[in-house]
This record gives C-alpha cells, sequence and structure tokens, in this order.
C-alpha cells in the first residue's frame, strides 16, 4: 500500500512511532518516499505532488475509506491509544467495543494529513 502526505517529514515522524507497533519492523527511505515492512507486506508514504498541497483527506471520496490494523489483544489498542496524539496523530473514536461482531475492540484515529486508521482487536480469524 502506498499512501501520499502533504508533507512527508512530518508523516514520516508519526509512522516512525506507528508502524512499529502495528507489525512494520523494518523501514526504507528513498527520495521522497519511505516504507515500512513486516509479516504482513509493507506500507508505503511518499510526497505528494505540490499541484494538491492544499487537499485534504475526505473519507466519502471515492477512493480509500480508511486502513485498519489488526491488534493482539485490548491492552495493545488501548496503549497506542494513549500515545497518539503525543506523535501528531488525533483520536476519532475512543477505544470501545463496536457492532460489528461480538469482542470488536477498536481505536479509530487520523494521521497528521486526516487519513482515517483503525487499531482493532478481535478474537477468531476473520470477520
Amino acid at each position: 500500500m502506498i499512501v501520499n502526505a502533504t508533507d512527508l517529514a512530518r508523516s514520516r515522524r508519526f509512522y516512525d512511532w506507528l508502524m512499529p507497533r502495528v507489525g512494520y519492523e523494518g523501514t526504507r527511505a528513498y527520495e521522497g518516499t519511505v516504507g515500512w515492512f513486516g509479516a504482513y507486506g509493507s506500507f508505503w508514504v511518499k510526497q505528494a505532488d505540490r499541484r494538491f498541497a492544499g487537499d485534504r483527506f475526505d473519507k466519502a471520496r471515492v477512493g480509500l475509506c480508511e486502513i485498519a490494523f489488526r491488534a493482539e489483544s485490548r491492552a495493545q489498542v488501548d496503549a497506542l491509544a494513549r500515545d497518539i496524539a503525543a506523535n501528531e496523530g488525533r483520536v476519532l473514536d475512543a477505544p470501545r467495543e463496536y457492532p460489528y461482531r461480538p469482542g470488536y475492540y477498536a481505536v479509530f484515529f487520523a494521521d497528521p494529513d486526516g487519513l482515517k486508521l483503525e487499531y482493532v482487536y478481535y478474537t477468531g480469524t476473520s470477520l
């Protein structure tokens, strides 16, 4: 997955904090792009074209709505939620159980550009 950022340096600080916590330990950087690697694949952030510097993310537009990462426990969800604001993110919906299935426990938050992210714990192997 590759997402665009209006300020790559700011986004890199946020994702350097986030990605190891959600299972993406390795990292690589190239001019205008940085990526993290883990057992689940890779996640990249690149500098958006300057023509779009004034654009902001909106989950209702065509395209990406949100990105979810799976936690191994409720405690992991709670710990991440406590640290989001200190790392240039914003909690959108605090950790709690959501009605998507029994035991679905998540926090919804935004990266520095407003991209909606989710960290979720649930038992079982599928939704």
